[in-house]
């Protein structure tokens, strides 16, 4: 499987165009996609995205009939607010205002790969989020040392 890894930060223009970094965009490229399906995250302030075909995936765990059964709640909800954004010819995405409120986003996004998804956070947020992890893993390898 081919992946996302890294950490890009990319800017945001006017028309809330953002480019999605090239070693992202061969992997959606790879799956044969031409967009990127991104929905806001459920429990951060980012922004969540991959290629469309791992969230045709979640459809295999949504019941079709008319009589109620057991919900992912969780699948529905990204189901709801999740779009999928066509590249333009240069390798970007217009990102819908009310994602770029949902994220904090400015003039700048970071995208960070997490292996089989990945996020757009704001730079400065992310950059928070980063120390914490780094004192949490520090605290358990000192604490299990």
């Amino acid at each position: 499987m081919t992946a996302f890894f890294g950490t890009f930060t990319n800017k945001i223009d006017s028309k809330g165009r953002l480019s999605v970094p090239a070693p992202f965009r061969a992997v959606i490229q790879a799956r044969g996609r031409t967009s990127v399906a991104i929905h806001p995250s459920l429990f951060e302030a980012c922004l969540e995205g991959a290629g469309y075909d791992r969230f045709e995936k979640l459809l295999g765990n949504v019941s079709d009939g008319f009589v109620p059964t057991a919900r992912d709640e969780a699948a529905e909800l990204i189901m709801e607010d999740l779009r999928d954004l066509p590249f333009d010819g240069e390798g970007r995405v217009v990102l819908p205002d009310e994602f770029i409120a949902k994220a904090a986003l400015k003039d700048q996004a970071s995208f960070v790969g997490r292996g089989w998804k990945f996020q757009i956070w704001e730079p400065s947020a992310l950059a928070v989020l980063r120390q914490e992890k780094l004192r949490r893993v520090a605290a358990t390898v000192k604490g299990g040392a």
